[in-house]
């Protein structure tokens, strides 16, 4: 979308742009605002709905992507409580040291959890301005995967 069509936008199609990428803040519960925005906005407003259909990838690849990493760190905490389980006269009132790493290993998926939702939130910044916003690299494959449907 080039500079020119993005002056002729309306002030609703830039506010539901904007609520579809912002609703990454309610966790799993924006997967089916940014869905229901799609799906009522595709045919009015091609704006709108590309935006929400990014939003809508955007926040399910993350949702995913947070899953694994919790899944992950999960499994790491779980193999450093298994010491303490096998033998608990060794350890005492003092568990292993790979325990404290895989704790504190816990700020890894809050910090990608954290920048996940801040790049959400410039998305809905920005769209709430006007700008054609495009995620890395899944703005691009949504943008091709419509071309080839048309």
């Amino acid at each position: 979308m080039n500079a020119q069509v993005r002056t002729q936008l309306k002030p609703e199609e830039k506010i539901m742009a904007a609520i579809g990428h912002g609703s990454i803040i309610g966790g799993m519960m924006g997967l089916p605002v940014a869905a229901i925005i799609w799906v009522t906005q595709k045919e009015k407003s091609p704006y709108v709905g590309f935006q929400a259909l990014q939003a809508l990838a955007y926040q399910l690849a993350g949702t995913v992507g947070a899953v694994l990493c919790w899944v992950c760190w999960g499994s790491c905490y779980f193999l450093s409580l298994i010491p303490i389980m096998a033998a608990p006269e060794r350890y005492g009132d003092a568990p292993p040291p790979f325990f404290f790493v895989s704790l504190a290993s816990m700020l890894i998926p809050m910090a990608l959890m954290g920048l996940w939702w801040l790049y959400g939130l410039v998305a809905a910044v920005l769209t709430l301005t006007g700008r054609d916003f495009r995620y890395l690299i899944l703005g691009r494959q949504l943008e091709r995967y419509l071309a080839t449907r048309d």
